[in-house]
């Protein structure tokens, strides 16, 4: 496989990043994690007038027709510069209801979310925090040609900033459906903010008996859990593309402090046991590149590689968090201080390596995948 860019992609990351190193610097990060939402909808506002979140939505339907290897170009730097924007979150939500979807659906809401009309984030985990399809809980009776919603998801990202939440509940026939609910200021939907690891808003929703319409009804059944799986692949692979733009931001910043912190009169960047650290940190920043660039590929209109989804957030779960970690032993003491941008990047991490499933839940997929 050829690694190198295409022009596209070498147009999207050079734009990204000199718009990220301009508008998404670590005060803005501090501030979102400090509670300003003004500080969210500037950066999306701006970030729609770029079209990003219309990058992979098929041009029929008002979008940029780009593939998902082009996104992944993309969500590298917004990992790298920590921008909390929801960008992963309307990008796999328009992306499944695009694969998915039937035509009216479609007509309706991705030329919306195209245009930045409406902005859809994923509602998947319950109580038991599992990504799994099988766990939901969350009830929907049919009442005359409404579906009657009832039922909690946590941790659902962005959600005070979302129009819409793309959820899987369960029918009065057992069946897993596939539905986008309106959440904006709608009676009978309850938010409640939750503290989070990630710096970003991440929130409870709670449903009271809402009444939402069949034609909002995206997959059923069978096709519902493939559906669901396929968000879930999709945004394990996105949050890995973020993965490893955090990690080689990461490396960057601890070359460059190693290399002019001093100590016996050298720079600790001189040390031999200092260089093996950051050799392997190194050395898993590019194999977790390389497998986010492999599955992102496989993405297609037609399908994607289960296989290559999960080796990628498997490999960006595991190494970049350890990697964070070794940053903080290179930095010494200062690395620990909350006055440092290291710890906004480690929390990051952490909150995006259980993200979409953690590497055991993938590892489960794997072996399913390959036949174990």
């Amino acid at each position: 496989m050829d690694f190198g860019l295409t022009e596209t992609q070498e147009l999207i990351r050079v734009s990204a990043r000199e718009f990220l190193e301009d508008r998404a610097t670590t005060t803005t990060v501090r501030a979102v994690a400090d509670g300003d939402t003004e500080a969210i909808s500037s950066l999306w506002n701006e970030i729609i007038e770029l079209g990003w979140q219309a990058m992979t939505i098929s041009e029929e339907h008002g979008g940029a027709g780009l593939a998902f290897s082009d996104l992944a170009i993309l969500l590298e730097e917004l990992g790298a510069s920590l921008a909390p924007t929801p960008i992963v979150e309307s990008s796999i939500s328009s992306w499944v209801i695009e694969r998915y979807g039937s035509d009216p659906i479609k007509s309706e809401l991705l030329p919306q979310i195209a245009s930045g009309g409406v902005l859809i984030t994923p509602a998947f985990v319950e109580r038991d925090a599992s990504w799994q399809t099988e766990s939901t809980k969350v009830a929907a009776t049919r009442s005359g040609s409404d579906l009657v919603v009832t039922g909690e998801k946590r941790f659902v990202a962005f959600a005070d900033q979302a129009t819409h939440a793309l959820t899987l509940v369960r029918t009065d026939d057992d069946a897993p459906t596939l539905i986008v609910i309106p959440i904006w200021k709608a009676e009978g939907v309850a938010l409640t903010p939750l503290d989070h690891a990630s710096g970003v808003p991440v929130s409870s929703l709670t449903f009271n008996e809402l009444a939402v319409p069949e034609g909002n009804i995206v997959a059923t059944g069978h096709e519902a859990v493939r559906a669901a799986e396929e968000l879930v692949a999709a945004g394990g692979v996105a949050r890995a593309a973020q993965l490893a733009g955090l990690g080689r931001a990461v490396v960057d910043a601890t070359v460059e402090y190693t290399s002019t912190r001093e100590q016996f009169g050298k720079p600790v960047g001189t040390f031999q046991a200092v260089q093996h650290h950051l050799a392997d940190m190194a050395i898993a920043a590019k194999q977790v590149n390389h497998l986010v660039h492999a599955a992102a590929w496989s993405f297609s209109r037609d399908g994607y590689s289960k296989v290559a989804a999960a080796q990628a957030k498997i490999a960006a779960s595991d190494k970049i968090a350890n990697l964070c970690w070794t940053a903080h032993q290179c930095h010494g003491a200062i690395g620990f201080t909350w006055e440092h941008d290291l710890h906004l990047y480690t929390r990051r991490a952490l909150a995006w390596k259980t993200d979409y499933g953690d590497s055991a839940f993938h590892k489960s997929r794997l072996a399913s995948a390959i036949g174990l």
